[in-house]
């Protein structure tokens, strides 16, 4: 009776040791599984922060800012655009126009979130033909700084926002940030108004009295084509696709 009671002790107790033994190793095993998908998750987070910060290319002789997704620099392929005199609202040069006569793709002008413009006058070319059709004086280049306003809007409509952007003769204005709207059509910009100091030169005689706190007046024009007072700009812009202008925001 008593080795009887000896062997059941004896069972009872490798049972109950058997038993502790399969918890152990089955507690081991769930927590190894529990940790691999943490680090790998760490790991596979830092490598996005990297990958992220590695996408922009470098463009040779872009001197835009690189930003994630850009395939070229900003765009700077518009002619040098010689105006003369005129009045706000007039259209002094066109996207649009631009397209038709150049043969550049819309596309140039399409966007989801970025249409940055900036302005670079320059001096104008004598006896070049202005956009209003007048002959660009040989003698008349009074202009030391122009102000340029440009109104981007949607295909179809015919108002939108106004960038007004100020510069010296051969310096890049400020940059102008356009707030893009929804559409899937190219946007549209257009010139709409270009004043210069011309008139405050002092070529014209006295100076206005207005010059003291805004040099920027209205254009002389000598007569309908005779040659005529000109000043001359490039418009740059930057997209989605491209780096970003360089320079300071516009206010």
């Amino acid at each position: 009776m008593k080795n009887y009671c000896k062997v059941t002790m004896l069972l009872v107790l490798l049972t109950a040791l058997s038993a502790c033994s399969v918890k152990t190793t089955a507690s081991k095993v769930n927590n190894t599984t529990a940790t691999s998908p943490i680090g790998t998750g760490g790991t596979g987070g830092t490598g996005g922060t990297g990958g992220t910060g590695g996408t922009g290319t470098t463009i040779s002789g872009c001197d835009g800012v690189p930003r994630d997704g850009a395939t070229r620099c900003y765009y700077k392929n518009i002619p040098t655009i010689q105006a003369s005199g005129g009045t706000y609202g007039q259209t002094w040069w066109s996207s649009t126009s631009f397209i038709a006569s150049s043969g550049n793709s819309p596309g140039q002008f399409s966007t989801d979130a970025t249409f940055n413009v900036r302005i670079i006058p320059r001096s104008p070319t004598a006896n070049a033909t202005s956009t209003f059709g007048r002959t660009c004086s040989p003698f008349m280049m009074n202009s030391t700084k122009i102000q340029v306003q440009l109104m981007m809007h949607k295909t179809g409509v015919s108002v939108g926002e106004v960038a007004t952007l100020n510069a010296n003769l051969n310096t890049a204005s400020n940059v102008y940030h356009f707030t893009v709207p929804a559409t899937s059509d190219p946007l549209v910009l257009e010139v709409i108004n270009v004043m210069s100091d011309a008139r405050c030169s002092g070529a014209y005689g006295s100076k206005p009295s207005s010059c003291t706190s805004n040099p920027y007046l209205d254009i002389p024009i000598n007569g309908t084509t005779y040659p005529t007072e000109c000043v001359a700009f490039d418009i740059q812009y930057s997209t989605d696709e491209t780096y970003d202008l360089p320079g300071s925001p516009a206010i």
